[in-house]
């Protein structure tokens, strides 16, 4: 089984409070800096945003009490939208080591 992720309402709060992190920190420096966490935050062609880049802010190692609430909000604002049944085939090899057999017609 595999979930798919969505984020509430709470994602906006995350997003203000990384804001003023950012203006807070970023006071003279370039705005590319910015620009880089504010692109978890884009939207794709059907308007929904990349969990991945927005979960990937929680594994950066950043001890400011604003940056940890900011993190709290997305952790809370995750929720499961559905789910999706696959079979995944490996294969062992000569050190016992499963190694996933890719059935993606495209990638053979």
């Amino acid at each position: 089984m595999d979930d798919t992720l969505a984020f509430d309402e709470r994602l906006q709060i995350a997003q203000q409070i990384i804001t003023e992190c950012l203006d807070t920190w970023s006071c003279d420096a370039r705005p590319e800096i910015k620009m880089l966490v504010n692109d978890a935050f884009q939207v794709d062609k059907a308007g929904k945003i990349n969990t991945a880049r927005v979960l990937g802010l929680r594994r950066l190692e950043i001890h400011d009490p604003d940056w940890q609430k900011a993190m709290q909000a997305i952790t809370e604002s995750i929720q499961i939208s559905g789910s999706k049944r696959h079979i995944r085939f490996y294969e062992r090899d000569e050190l016992g080591q499963y190694i996933p057999i890719s059935l993606d017609g495209a990638a053979l």
